[in-house]
C-alpha cells in the first residue's frame, strides 16, 4: 500500500483520524520532566543522552521508562545501529524509517 498525502488511513484499518491526534496509551508515559523519585537516579542520565542525541526524549521512550534498563538498552542499540549508520550512509536511515512505517501501519499500530 502507497502511504502519502493522498492515501491517508485506509477505512478497513478502523484507525480514525482522532485516534491519530489522540492516542490512548496502554501504558503510562515517563514524564522526563517528571520522573518519580525512585527511578530519577538511573532514568534522568538516560532521557538525557537522549535530549542531547534527538533534542527530546521520544514517547516510546517515555513508555519504556518504567524500565531503566530498557531505555539505556535501547539507547545504546539506537546509538550503534542509527546514529553511527547516519554518519556513514544517511540513505540507510532513511529506508530504515520508511520500514518502520510502514510496518506500522500493516499492524495498525498507531501508538
Amino acid at each position: 500500500m502507497a502511504v502519502d498525502h493522498n492515501t491517508g488511513l485506509a477505512s478497513d484499518m478502523g484507525i480514525t483520524e482522532e485516534m491519530m491526534a489522540h492516542p490512548d496509551p496502554r501504558v503510562p508515559f515517563i514524564d522526563p520532566e517528571n520522573i518519580p523519585e525512585d527511578l530519577q537516579a538511573e532514568l534522568g542520565p538516560a532521557y538525557e543522552w537522549s535530549k542531547e542525541m534527538w533534542g527530546t526524549v521520544p514517547r516510546f521512550l517515555q513508555m519504556l521508562g518504567h524500565a531503566p534498563g530498557a531505555v539505556e538498552g535501547w539507547m545504546q542499540l539506537d546509538q550503534k545501529i542509527r546514529v553511527d549508520y547516519l554518519k556513514k550512509d544517511p540513505d540507510w536511515v532513511k529506508i530504515e524509517e520508511l520500514v518502520i512505517v510502514k510496518t506500522a501501519l500493516l499492524t495498525e499500530c498507531n501508538n
